[in-house]
Formats: C-alpha cells, sequence, structure tokens
C-alpha cells in the first residue's frame, strides 16, 4: 500500500509542443524517487560483484503513470526493474474525484481492501484539478483505537517545522481521535481559526 501522499504529491506533468492545436491528455505523469532493494539475508546488504555496477540497498526509479478518466483505467510503467501495472481508479485512489465533506475537498488514497472505504485522504480548501503542495491544506487518515472502533487523526496546516507527524508529513496541528470522517474534515475546515491546544514539551 503506497503512502497517501505519494499518490498525489511529487509528479510532474508531460507538456506538449507550443505549437499542439490540442494540448489535453485525462493525466501522464511522471516521478522520480528512489526505490529499496528487499534483502532476504537479514542484515546484509544489497551488493554486486562487478566493480561497474552501482547496484546498493536504494537506487533510482522512474515512474510514468496514465490515466482515463471516463473509464477509471490507471496505468503504472515502472523503470529500474521495467514494469507495467493496469488497474483501476477505485483500487488505487488516485484519479477519483474529490468529494466536499464539511467544507472541504477530500482526495482518497487506496482503500484498504478492494471495495472498501480508502484508508486515508488529502484535503485542499477549494475545489481543484489536482492535489499539490501549494493547496495542500490536511490529512485524514483511519485507526483502530484499543477497543477495536474505528477513529479518525487529522493533519492541517501543512508545515516542515510543525510539531505534529501525520502519516510521513508534519503538520502545524493535530486532531486527537475523531468518530467519523465528517467530524474529522470539519475539524480541519476550522482548523486555521480554532483556539489550538498548545503544545506542552517536557525536559
Amino acid at each position: 500500500m503506497q503512502l497517501i501522499e505519494d499518490l498525489y504529491l511529487g509528479w510532474q506533468p508531460l507538456t506538449h509542443t507550443d505549437t499542439c492545436p490540442r494540448p489535453v491528455w485525462d493525466t501522464v505523469e511522471l516521478r522520480h524517487d528512489e526505490g529499496g532493494r528487499i534483502v532476504q539475508t537479514g542484515a546484509d546488504h544489497h551488493a554486486c560483484d562487478n566493480d561497474d555496477c552501482s547496484h546498493a540497498d536504494t537506487f533510482g526509479r522512474v515512474q510514468l503513470r496514465l490515466l482515463c478518466k471516463d473509464c477509471g483505467t490507471v496505468y503504472t510503467i515502472t523503470g529500474e526493474g521495467l514494469t507495467q501495472v493496469c488497474t483501476h481508479t477505485s483500487l488505487t485512489g488516485w484519479g477519483q474525484k474529490p468529494t466536499q465533506v464539511g467544507g472541504v475537498w477530500l482526495w482518497p488514497g487506496q482503500p484498504s481492501v478492494p471495495g472498501g472505504e480508502p484508508h486515508d485522504y488529502l484535503v485542499t480548501r477549494d475545489r481543484a484539478d489536482t492535489v499539490t503542495t501549494d493547496n495542500l491544506y490536511g490529512l485524514i487518515t483511519k485507526y483502530r483505537d484499543a477497543d477495536g472502533a474505528p477513529r479518525w487523526i487529522a493533519g492541517a496546516l501543512p508545515d516542515r517545522d510543525g510539531a505534529h507527524h501525520v502519516s510521513s508529513l508534519r503538520w502545524k496541528h493535530r486532531s486527537a481521535g475523531l468518530h467519523d470522517l465528517a467530524e474529522a474534515a470539519a475539524w480541519i475546515a476550522d482548523a486555521s481559526t480554532r483556539p489550538q491546544r498548545p503544545l506542552v514539551v517536557t525536559v
């Protein structure tokens, strides 16, 4: 399962020429990141006997993805160990239209199980074509409490120096466990105006 921020953020659109008469794709994007090699022998690192080989525990990776909004088909093509995967937006989350809940727009992540509801959502304040680092406003993610009851945590106002981690991103504000998605969306919608409890750090 991919982190929701990797589903939406860091992808770069492929552009047409300046003279293209119809510069429209549904969505075609490219992503450069680093993949990790799976090592079967515990603490041993990936190694290669060839001195000219750059193989290590991590490697540069290129991903290309294409989306048809009409039928929901998603293709992902990955470089390095070249693979091609064909799936559907209902299984990836990415490519689905956002929904407006509690005054904000929710962009779905992957469902926990096929046909299930998304495990998490990115949040924007306004309707947009996609989520970017510029319009990202919050993140909502689901978990189960000690009694096994479903709960939601929300992070609001992305901030590299923020005091709170939700997923792999840092936020200025973070909620306690909330009872449902609507409550989490409303909490994010009000995060910039609601008085927040100060963070207490003991030393």
